[in-house]
């Protein structure tokens, strides 16, 4: 599949900018069931941006395949505690957009995919990995992680290539390696009211 650029946008629209160079071989679209996938969606008010079963559909690249055209004074990060993922969103609209860990060296953004405007996955390919099935809300039987060591592979691959152009993780980063937006980090209190409550599949 040729490569493709594809538009992403906050809700309101204040943020929209492009993720360049997409295709199914060059990133990895999975599907996280995660607590903290499903806690942030919570405490951001975006609960609808989860599927039927709490998941985020997430696609992984490079910072440097992302570009904004308009609102890069509106990203803000938040954190679930002091060592969480960065979990950037719109601080116009609290649109979640990008997750990333907090290291510029390891230059990886995955993509909230309900961001992306107008809804087209097809660039995208198929889902290749579940993360944390465990935690799905009301999952059927037999459903189960799958994909996660190869997209892991592919994920180390790319941050190492990014590392040896030089990829500084920007905008997220300055050239310092340092975070361009100082994060909100929840309290423990704040982060338990937000923690959903798993749900079991009924059976007859």
């Amino acid at each position: 599949m040729t490569p493709a650029d594809v538009p992403f946008s906050c809700t309101c629209g204040r943020v929209h900018g492009v993720i360049h160079d997409v295709a199914p071989d060059r990133g990895n679209h999975l599907k996280c069931y995660c607590k903290s996938c499903q806690t942030a969606a919570r405490v951001l008010g975006y609960e609808d941006s989860l599927d039927d079963m709490g998941g985020t559909s997430v696609f992984q690249t490079v910072p440097s395949k992302v570009s904004f055209e308009s609102g890069v004074d509106q990203l803000a990060c938040l954190r679930l505690s002091h060592k969480g993922l960065l979990r950037w969103y719109a601080s116009c609209c609290d649109a979640p957009l990008f997750t990333m860990p907090d290291a510029s060296w390891f230059a990886i953004a995955g993509l909230n995919m309900k961001r992306i405007n107008p809804v087209d996955l097809t660039a995208f390919g198929n889902v290749v990995g579940i993360h944390q099935a465990k935690s799905a809300q009301s999952p059927p039987d037999g459903f189960k992680d799958f994909g996660l060591k190869r997209a892991a592979i592919k994920l180390v691959w790319r941050a190492f290539k990014a590392l040896i152009r030089r990829d500084s993780g920007a905008p997220f980063f300055d050239a310092s390696g340092k975070l361009t937006v100082k994060p909100r980090v929840l309290t423990l209190q704040e982060r338990r009211a937000a923690e959903p409550e798993k749900k079991i599949r009924a059976t007859y």
